[in-house]
């Protein structure tokens, strides 16, 4: 787990922040372009910026001297730009639906470690948004990853694309729609899954499981989000019937209420591709805050997992 220095995280913060109020002073353009700008730069090294007086490109060189000789970890650099982009959202009036809570990345991988023991793992993310639930998880797994996203939002794609670039991480991220996404190998897929009504006979969210299960390889696990009326919509168990056919239903965590005040309440639900014949855990966790209570539900997990000793191992284990 990366160690997050208040001091340096707030440095990055005021720094990015300071590029883009004195870009935007000159250029005028849209916040999320003013991001895309200031990121250049900092990978750089140097503006690259085309000014039309050299004094403009000084100034804002001497912001950006305030990085030099910084030591930031990953999580430094994640969480500040995390917050960059929900100011985005704000100027934009975006829903703040497109991050996940940091605590729900660290409690999914804490999931993906109690599953799969392998040193090198595949991850992706079909429904990445700007990329911050993949990203916390990548930061907080100690594993070789092979990273892949994907949106079908532009802008999207691409700050999911300055984030992987201002973190150093290896990332392979698509720009099309998920449901038209043909991959296979994967060891994880992950999402976080956006609010969906139940339109022509159909529900997204089930069409997308179904799909996504396709990425998986044999053994491979499947944690999402959604929304806690999730099963509701399988009046007929068609849905459930489909995905029993290859998958098995592990577990059930149902989210704290307080996390969800603009939305409804979500659960987290964990599927790995393979029938096995085992009842799966359903627990209710408390508030992420409530330290004492948040352990005993863990450790009900944590029993679980003794109980039926579910584990993907690397082959030569």
């Amino acid at each position: 787990m990366q160690d997050i220095k208040l001091d340096n995280l707030e440095l990055f913060y005021d720094v990015f922040e300071e590029s883009n109020n004195f870009l935007y002073e000159i250029f005028h353009k849209p916040y999320f372009e003013l991001i895309e700008m200031t990121a250049e730069n900092i990978l750089a090294g140097e503006v690259l910026t085309d000014f039309e007086n050299k004094e403009d490109e000084e100034k804002l060189q001497e912001i950006y001297d305030k990085l030099e000789n910084v030591n930031f970890s990953v999580e430094d650099v994640r969480k500040a730009l995390q917050s960059i982009i929900l100011r985005g959202f704000k100027e934009l009036k975006i829903p703040n639906g497109n991050t996940t809570p940091d605590t729900l990345g660290i409690f999914m991988t804490y999931l993906i470690t109690k599953l799969n023991k392998k040193k090198e793992m595949s991850i992706i993310d079909p429904l990445c948004g700007v990329g911050n639930l993949l990203f916390t998880i990548s930061n907080h797994l100690d594993k070789k990853l092979n990273l892949f996203a994907c949106d079908n939002d532009l802008w999207m794609t691409k700050l999911t694309k300055i984030t992987a670039d201002l973190l150093d991480t290896n990332i392979e991220i698509y720009y099309q729609d998920s449901m038209n996404l043909n991959l296979n190998n994967m060891d994880c897929v992950i999402f976080d899954m956006p609010h969906s009504e139940y339109q022509d006979n159909k529900y997204f969210p089930y069409e997308a499981i179904l799909h996504y299960r396709n990425y998986l390889n044999d053994k491979g696990i499947m944690i999402g989000i959604v929304e806690n009326d999730f099963f509701n919509y399988d009046k007929d168990q068609e849905f459930k019937k489909e995905l029993l056919k290859d998958m098995s239903i592990i577990g059930i965590c149902e989210l704290p209420d307080n996390m969800f005040k603009a939305s409804k309440p979500k659960i987290v639900i964990v599927l790995l591709k393979d029938t096995i014949n085992k009842k799966s855990f359903m627990v209710k966790l408390p508030s992420f805050t409530d330290v004492k209570e948040f352990n005993e539900s863990l450790r009900e997990i944590e029993m679980w997992f003794e109980n039926n000793k579910i584990v993907i191992e690397n082959e030569e284990n």
